[in-house]
């Protein structure tokens, strides 16, 4: 039996949603030392010795079952899992999975979500009717609350916090020179860490541009791109395509990342290109200034809610309207740190309640 059972998209090598797991379990555990929890995963064994948990296979429905049946909590988090811009596939495998938690009697709590936009009519009715019969709802941007609003979904205990990863320690043990030296990068040579990922809706041409604005990165204010695939290796192809069509050199970093090692090399960084959420809320932990591309709302929700609104669209992302920010920026840069590390006080204070709300409920009515 466990205390909790926790769902989310793990064992995908996705750097983001591997610092959200890792975030969770650390935070929770610091609540409780001897918490008993087994996670759902697509590499269970991986999961299981990096984290010191119990894993299954995320998709053998009978086993996930079995151990529901034998559980007291589900902890569906964290990241934009219900959605259907990605594909509605995905979003009634998770509605599936709370409701099969209903079912068997647990305890349900979205945590620190960032939630939607679900489109779709019937996505929207099945969405609602689920998550009217969940526990508690923590949620990590005002957008995601307005999204649950316009649903009509209102009866479970709903409050914004912070995304996980802030409450990650952001002190940096690993040296990040050392896979800044592995990928290439001369001592004393300026970085900046470029976050990016391949999306049906970018502008034509996105990948010139983008080399373009790297070029101008090196030009302007000899910073040099330094690739880093957050979903490794599925970021890799379109890393080394904008790099092929550089004029200056520029670094990849050719191997997956463990969380901490994520952190160690961007805190090498001068700023942060990011389009993948999670460089951006990394960033923000270690006090970077970052530049957003935008390809979901969940981006832009989240440089509001840092009041750090750089942010270029990519589906009309153009080398003009980027450069301007990229050097505004970069020029702000001290004062922009100082403001960062204010902000994320104040949120990691508010990333630590979705742990406090999680033992509540586990808590309650024993």
């Amino acid at each position: 039996m466990s205390d909790i059972v926790i769902s989310g998209y793990h064992g995908f090598a996705n750097s983001g949603d591997e610092a959200l797991l890792f975030a969770i379990l650390s935070t929770l555990r610091s609540k409780k030392s001897d918490l008993d929890v087994t996670v759902l995963s697509k590499t269970p064994r991986e999961t299981e010795n990096v984290y010191r948990v119990k894993s299954i296979y995320r998709y053998n429905p009978f086993k996930i079952i079995k151990e529901m049946r034998k559980s007291s909590m589900l902890l569906f988090g964290g990241g934009s899992l219900l959605q259907d811009v990605t594909s509605s596939k995905s979003l009634f495998y998770y509605l599936i999975i709370i409701s099969l938690a209903q079912r068997c009697g647990m305890k349900t709590m979205l945590y620190a979500n960032g939630l939607g936009p679900i489109r779709k009519k019937f996505n929207r009715y099945v969405a609602t009717k689920i998550l009217n019969k969940v526990d508690i709802i923590t949620l990590r941007d005002d957008k995601s609350d307005e999204e649950l609003k316009s649903m009509g979904v209102s009866r479970p205990e709903i409050t914004i916090t912070a995304d996980p990863a802030f409450t990650l320690n952001a002190d940096v043990s690993l040296s990040g020179k050392y896979f800044t030296n592995m990928a290439g990068v001369p001592d004393g040579r300026k970085i900046g860490v470029v976050s990016i990922r391949q999306w049906k809706d970018s502008v034509a041409g996105f990948e010139s541009e983008m080399a373009r604005l790297c070029d101008y990165m090196v030009e302007k204010h000899g910073i040099y791109p330094l690739f880093v695939p957050m979903q490794y290796p599925a970021d890799l192809e379109i890393s080394h395509s904008v790099m092929s069509k550089m004029k200056n050199d520029s670094y990849v970093i050719n191997r997956e990342l463990s969380v901490p090692e994520v952190f160690s090399v961007l805190s090498e960084a001068e700023v942060v290109v990011g389009m993948r959420l999670h460089s951006l809320i990394y960033a923000t932990t270690l006090g970077i200034p970052a530049m957003a591309l935008v390809y979901d709302p969940k981006v832009s929700a989240f440089m509001e809610s840092i009041n750090q609104p750089d942010c270029v669209n990519i589906e009309n992302m153009t080398f003009d309207g980027a450069s301007r920010i990229m050097t505004q920026i970069i020029n702000e840069g001290d004062k922009r740190r100082e403001e960062l590390h204010r902000t994320n006080e104040v949120l990691k204070k508010a990333a630590e309640k979705n742990a406090d709300f999680a033992i509540e409920l586990l808590n309650r009515g024993k």
